[in-house]
């Protein structure tokens, strides 16, 4: 989990109350420093996590192909994880899971999937249709990466640029949505809460790119973010919205792998969003808390049961 800007906090209270619970918890591994020898996963001090019920992960700043590998060998080895690797994979890679939202109905940007060696008619065609166009890396986080282009030629030239080292773009249509958008928390099918992000920047609402948040009453947006989690099959989640200010209609950027549990905490921290209100409720991290660990109270026993009672990391 996060232990940047007081994710350390949440952490340590997720721990006691699994603990109170009757859990035994092993938290202190890094899973870029875990192997697998036959089959079983081992943290980098030698504990095997294939031995526990559950594994509860939320840290998008250090994901990495090996990491990945490393969730899904626990997986495979029966561990629970939570989110699961499945669903996790599908929000992480925005081309898919965009293409995944539009057949089940939920309205998202209109988005393309281009090779590297792609012709500048069918570029030329993405601008005429859509006028601006952003390039998003497909697993990335953060906004980190993610570019708008208003010009067909300026876009060829970032392909020729990056093609090297860049094995595919996708990008999406622009929805001009003004100011601020919306964020829908989700955990095991309930809302959680939700807030806006002011941005500062021209498009993007970020916290990483300026961005400031801001209380939200949630309304329509709700059910939106409900069915988009449920198409994606994911447990824990932070589903991106923004109103087009064209038809004024919700559109779904992004359905996060992770939920988050260290807004409120970051906001005390006072470094990455020092124009907050530190007291205010934005997603409501104690009910998520509390959510989590009822999940995974009631999960059914592993074949682990007749050795340890009830094991979560």
């Amino acid at each position: 989990m996060y232990e940047n800007d007081n994710g350390v906090i949440p952490k340590r209270t997720l721990c006691n109350l699994l603990e109170k619970k009757g859990f035994k918890v092993f938290s202190e591994f890094d899973m870029r420093e875990c192997y697998v020898v036959d089959g079983k996963v081992y943290s980098g001090c030698g504990v095997c996590l294939s031995d526990f019920d559950v594994a509860f992960h939320m840290n998008a700043d250090e994901q990495s192909p090996y990491q990945a590998d490393i969730l899904l060998a626990l997986q495979d080895s029966g561990v629970n994880v939570v989110n699961n690797c499945e669903s996790f994979f599908k929000c992480r890679d925005k081309f898919r899971a965009n293409q995944l939202l539009r057949q089940h109905g939920v309205r998202v940007p209109e988005a393309a999937l281009l090779g590297p060696t792609v012709v500048a008619d069918v570029v030329n065609g993405l601008f005429r249709k859509w006028g601006q166009l952003v390039y998003k890396p497909r697993s990335g986080h953060g906004a980190v990466g993610v570019m708008r282009f208003s010009d067909a030629e300026q876009f060829l030239d970032f392909i020729q640029a990056t093609q090297h080292f860049i094995h595919d773009y996708y990008v999406e249509q622009y929805i001009d949505f003004g100011d601020v958008d919306c964020r829908v928390e989700i955990f095991n099918g309930e809302v959680m809460g939700g807030y806006s992000r002011e941005k500062k920047h021209s498009f993007k609402t970020n916290i990483s790119a300026g961005g400031k948040m801001m209380p939200r009453r949630l309304g329509d947006e709700v059910d939106i973010a409900l069915k988009a989690a449920q198409v994606l099959g994911v447990n824990g989640t932070i589903i991106d919205m923004v109103k087009s200010r064209v038809d004024d209609q919700f559109y779904v950027l992004e359905v996060n792998p992770l939920l988050g549990i260290f807004v409120e905490s970051a906001m005390r921290a006072g470094t990455k969003m020092p124009d907050t209100l530190p007291d205010a409720a934005y997603s409501y991290d104690n009910l998520k808390l509390a959510s989590i660990v009822n999940y995974i109270d009631n999960l059914p026993l592993s074949r682990h049961a007749q050795y340890i009672s009830k094991g979560a990391l």
